[in-house]
Order: structure tokens, then sequence, then C-alpha cells
């Protein structure tokens, strides 16, 4: 295979684009038929025809726009250390020292790791507007996991990926890990009653995440965890309850419908001063 010098596509573009845009949906449509936790809820939903929208640009943004936004913030790094990005994303120190398929685990942890704590962080102003966009459903299923703005998405991979690529680590094992980590982060926000059983204190279900989206108090700023909730569990932010699930969605902020308002509405929130809520709860 091509050597790149980026973080690009280990993945081929149609098969990505076969994977994401057929294969994904069609199992999440139909697990969701199969085990729904809200049975009444309809396929085609009010936010439907936008969040297909987002879905297809935060799906252009993960894979085009983010990796050139975290090889401009290594760049210092590589200068520092008088290494091509090509030679830089091989890996380099004790990192590379490790085989790669021992990497591959270590990277997967370190980023669910650092995942946990800037899902933490957007939850808190000045970034919270941001990330309201992504609270906004009030129906959840897989297709509201892309209503993800371009600045959420960016800011997400600079604080996990960029830190553990600077450690040395090699490029591929985010390529590698990035199929799975994608098509998990859609079915988290699946309408499905999901709760892993016994394994719920260690790998993120659905029904977990739901209750992150809940407009409930009890709810609010809990279960940031992307795959191991274990994160929640040793930070005390696990919430899930045995005996229901998750029903009401979304966010007290005036967040507006359709595509363009969505993407503008950071800015205007900003200007505004409209930002609505702000985690209680200490980072």
């Amino acid at each position: 295979m091509q050597q790149r010098s980026r973080p690009g596509e280990l993945v081929d573009t149609k098969l990505a684009a076969l994977i994401g845009f057929v294969v994904v949906p069609l199992v999440c449509v139909t697990i969701e038929r199969l085990w729904p936790s809200i049975p009444t809820q309809s396929l085609i939903r009010r936010g439907t025809a936008s969040d297909a929208l987002w879905y297809v640009v935060e799906a252009f943004v993960a894979r085009a726009v983010a990796p050139w936004a975290i090889n401009c913030a290594l760049l210092p790094v590589m200068l520092l250390y008088g290494m091509t990005a090509e030679r830089f994303y091989r890996g380099f120190g004790l990192a590379a020292g490790i085989p790669f398929w021992w990497q591959v685990p270590v990277v997967f942890v370190l980023a669910d790791f650092l995942s946990y704590w800037q899902h933490r962080l957007f939850h808190r102003l000045p970034l919270w507007p941001i990330h309201a966009v992504h609270h906004s459903s009030t129906e959840l299923d897989w297709l509201s996991s892309g209503r993800f703005h371009p600045l959420n998405e960016l800011g997400a991979q600079l604080i996990y990926v960029t830190p553990i690529l600077a450690c040395g680590f090699h490029l591929y094992t985010f390529l590698v890990l990035a199929p799975f980590t994608a098509w998990y982060a859609v079915l988290l926000h699946a309408n499905v009653d999901w709760t892993f059983g016994r394994l719920r204190y260690v790998v993120a279900s659905p029904v977990f995440h739901r209750w992150h989206h809940t407009l409930a108090e009890e709810g609010r700023d809990k279960n940031f965890s992307g795959i191991l909730a274990v994160w929640d569990v040793v930070f005390r932010t696990f919430h899930m309850p045995q005996d229901r699930v998750a029903t009401i969605f979304g966010s007290s902020d005036p967040v507006p419908n359709g595509f363009l308002p969505q993407l503008g509405y950071p800015l205007v929130s900003v200007l505004g001063g409209r930002a609505a809520r702000v985690s209680r709860e200490p980072i």
C-alpha cells in the first residue's frame, strides 16, 4: 500500500463510502426496527433531511478537513525533531519501539481517554454552543449522530489525536481503528434498547449514550465516554438507571432547525449571548 505522509485514507474512498452510506445505515435501521428503545418513533422524523446532510458533511470534515488541521498543529513538533511529515507519521521515539499491532490497542485506550475529557470540555463555555448543535435533536436515532458541527469535529480530533501522534505513535494506528470508532459513534445514537448487561460499566451502549442526550436533569452532563464506559465510572459521571430508558431528548438552548441555521448557531449564540446551559459539574 502506498505510504501517505499525512492523516488520510487508509481505507479506500469507495469502500469507505459503501460502508458509511450503505452498510452502516442498513444495519442501524434494521436493529432499530428489531430492538427499538422507543417503538413508536418513526423512521422519518422532523429533521431527517437536514440530518442526512449533516451526516455527509460530518464524514467529509472527519476524513478530509480534520487531517489537515492535525497536520498543521503537528508542524511545530516535526520542525522540533527535524522530521519530514512522511518520517514523522511512521512513528518515532519510545512509542515506535512498540510493535505496531500492540500500538493499536494502546492508542485505542489513550484516544478514548482523551476523547472522554474533550467531550467534558465541550460541555462548558465557551465551547458548549458548538456542541449544543449535536444535542439539539429531540428524536434520537442513528442519523442524528451526524448532527455534529465542523468546529466540534475539528476540536475533538485536535484534542485526542494530536497528542498521541506527537508522542510518536504510528499514524496508521488511528486509520486501522477509524472504521470501528466511526461506526460505533453511529450505533450509540441508534434508537435501540441495548444495555450490554453486566458489561454496561465497561462498554458504552446505546441506552447509556441516550441518557447523555436527555433533557432530564438527572441525565445532564453524564456519560461522556465514547466507547469505554469505565471512564465515567472512574470519574463519577456514570448514569444508567436499570428500571427505565431515556425518552425525552434535546437541549434547552435555542438551536434552530435546518442545516444552515444550525451551522451558524455557535457564532450567533456567542454574539447574542444566548448560550443557555453550562455544566455545573467541575472539570
